[in-house]
């Protein structure tokens, strides 16, 4: 684990020299410049690793077939296009895994600059809550998530051409991305007290009809449908993540900032994760629709305590918050090896 809290604090400077440096206007160049310093480290590390995260493999082998002029496969059509790019620019794979890397932390290290109140606790909470270690296995579905996190300024603005135009983007990356609709829907509807208690009441009762409805719509895709005859359909639900996920949506609606639509956009997607979470080991992969959703916990969790009142409560809630996550992420990578991201080696040693 030490590669990875190392890269965590040098992200952590990194970000905070990025931010000092003078500018004159903060455009496009500006905020292209300033992600990629303030995720480099981030992003050297998952560029030089070697057989690190469960489908490294699976994603290695494919870029390898499209340097030999493979086709599309199963693959959606901007991941592929992503994969051709770099390969007829006739570089080796640690390129495609550099650019998926900036294309998963720099339009979040975007919105972690823009929304989060606290944004070095952000970058800490991206490897403390196993995203990023997510990332490595689930490549294409957290480039998604992350494009997407784009859109929330559109959510809350309620304008819905660049939503629709984001969402589509990450949906070219992976093709769960197409879910995000329901935080616009929400943005619409807002979620309240007695609906949140509805739905979740309803979702814990009726769990086995609303999994059995999802399976059959699942077996009747081409391939997805696979996933349940295989070991997926038989993961349990994980009490850990179910608590952590409502924990998360009952510290928010304690602290519930009615005035702040922003906030009331992140915590839309808190809920549809911890929604999902319940349903978790009765459909078949939705635990990658939690990973989804979940990601924005990283800003969210930080914008929640920004609007704790009281500062020794305020530093009391951060201070725990930190620490059970220090331990859950060291319990669940460094002694379960989630994701198959240790021991962690690189290119360099396997030359």
């Amino acid at each position: 684990m030490a590669v990875y809290w190392s890269a965590c604090l040098a992200s952590v400077l990194f970000t905070w020299f990025a931010i000092h440096v003078k500018h004159e206007k903060e455009g496009i160049r500006y905020w292209l410049l300033v992600t990629f310093v303030a995720a480099l480290p981030l992003i050297y590390i998952s560029a030089i690793r070697y057989n690190v995260g469960a489908d490294y493999a699976a994603y290695y082998k494919y870029y390898n077939r499209i340097v030999q002029g493979g086709d599309r496969e199963r693959f959606e059509i901007l991941y592929y296009l992503l994969n051709k790019g770099i390969a007829l620019l006739h570089m080796s794979a640690p390129w495609m895994f550099a650019a998926c890397a900036m294309l998963f932390l720099m339009p979040l290290y975007k919105m972690i600059l823009s929304d989060s109140p606290y944004p070095y606790f952000s970058i800490f909470l991206l490897i403390a809550t196993g995203y990023y270690f997510f990332f490595l296995n689930g490549t294409r579905q957290m480039i998604g998530a992350a494009i997407f996190m784009l859109a929330i300024p559109y959510i809350e603005k309620k304008n819905i051409l660049p939503f629709i135009v984001l969402t589509l983007l990450s949906t070219g990356f992976h093709t769960m991305s197409i879910a995000f609709i329901a935080t616009y829907a929400f943005s619409i509807w807002r979620i309240d007290n007695r609906f949140l208690l509805i739905v979740t009441g309803g979702l814990i009762l009726l769990s086995n009809v609303v999994a059995g409805l999802f399976n059959n719509i699942i077996g009747g895709l081409d391939y997805y449908s696979l996933y349940l005859a295989s070991s997926y359909a038989q993961k349990g639900q994980g009490l850990i993540s179910l608590i952590m996920s409502g924990s998360i949506v009952a510290f928010a609606t304690v602290f519930y900032q009615k005035n702040n639509t922003k906030y009331q956009v992140y915590y839309n997607m808190q809920v549809i994760a911890f929604w999902v979470t319940i349903m978790t080991g009765k459909v078949v992969l939705i635990e990658r629709f939690r990973m989804s959703f979940g990601l924005s916990s990283v800003i969210f969790i930080p914008m929640i305590l920004n609007g704790i009142k009281n500062r020794k409560t305020r530093r009391i809630c951060g201070g725990a918050i930190g620490i059970l996550y220090f331990f859950y992420v060291t319990y669940t990578i460094g002694v379960l090896n989630g994701n198959s991201v240790l021991p962690y080696q690189t290119i360099f040693s396997v030359i």
